[in-house]
């Protein structure tokens, strides 16, 4: 065996067999800027699945909710070079709100593996007399031209979840769309908006700060991190309960054994102690499903916002 022959035998030896034939950089695509709770989650993950034959990097796609990160990796060669790493809201509900979807999840993605949930919050300026849910409720109804909030994008689960509010409350609000979270919440911190619905994990250093100030959560119980905020099912709004899964998909013809093997190794990742440390620094909850059970938490999220989108009656172009 010669010396070319005995390097490349080498190299394709450490390299798994699931992974060989393969790009040796992949890239986990976002759909939102840097400093966003997606954009935070791919730069933990990054590092963690990389090994001597693949490296990972972080390629941001921002604009329309999420659905150019989505659309780019639909179209992307299916060789796992390009895998998605998204809130469910981009494949679940954003399709819903429009009239021409660009795609559809079910048919033009394969489920590598869900990665873990996290919840939304609604939070005002940290000066605002408002100190409660139950006072912001009274101040939108008394004020229904000033009651804005801002949100990441048109058609995301913010978005959504402030119309619900809205329509809980019988005070319609503004909704203020911006390119992702960090424009947003410095109009908050300015004054040019008066709430913001955004992810928790987003939000807490400035909370902590005493910028802005977190009036309520979506999830079904309190957050750890902020145990004197209540949640909207205890203020009698179970309505906005909301708590939204993250997967990482894959472009639909993708072949099975590497879609196999890009799965074993995330559930390998999760249990590291680095991936914990980050999800406890993200406030997101690590949840492991391979990709039938991402495929089955897929439709029946399509499901349950079918219904919840015809009764607000939105739609986007």
């Amino acid at each position: 065996m010669d010396r070319r022959t005995f390097l490349a035998t080498g190299a394709a030896l450490a390299v798994p067999a699931w992974a060989q034939g393969t790009p040796a950089v992949r890239k986990l695509v976002v759909g939102f800027p840097a400093g966003g709770t997606a954009d935070s989650l791919a730069r933990a993950l990054a590092p963690l699945l990389a090994d001597a034959a693949i490296s990972y990097v972080v390629d941001n796609k921002s604009g329309a909710s999420g659905q150019l990160a989505a659309e780019a990796v639909r179209q992307a060669v299916p060789d796992g070079s390009s895998l998605l790493l998204t809130p469910s809201s981009v494949l679940t509900l954003v399709p819903l709100l429009y009239k021409k979807p660009p795609f559809d999840a079910l048919r033009d993605f394969a489920p590598v593996a869900c990665v873990c949930d996290h919840a939304f919050a609604l939070a005002v300026n940290g000066n605002s007399p408002i100190t409660s849910l139950a006072a912001y409720i009274a101040w939108a109804r008394a004020n229904p031209e000033k009651a804005s909030y801002a949100t990441p994008g048109p058609g995301s689960a913010p978005h959504f979840l402030g119309v619900m509010l809205g329509r809980e409350i019988g005070a319609p609000l503004v909704h203020v769309p911006y390119r992702g979270v960090a424009p947003g919440l410095q109009d908050l911190m300015g004054g040019q908006v008066a709430s913001t619905v955004n992810p928790v994990t987003t939000m807490l250093e400035y909370h902590r700060a005493g910028r802005i100030r977190i009036l309520a959560v979506s999830n079904p119980t309190r957050l750890a991190t902020l145990p004197d905020v209540p949640t909207f099912t205890e203020s009698r709004l179970p309505a906005l309960e909301l708590v939204e899964w993250y997967g990482l998909f894959a472009p639909a013809k993708l072949a099975p054994p590497t879609l196999a093997g890009v799965s074993a190794q995330l559930k390998r990742v999760m249990q590291t102690p680095e991936l914990q440390a980050a999800a406890k620094r993200l406030e997101v909850i690590p949840r492991y499903e391979d990709g039938a059970s991402l495929a089955r938490l897929l439709q029946q999220d399509q499901a349950r916002w079918t219904a919840q989108v015809a009764a607000t009656g939105i739609q986007l172009d």
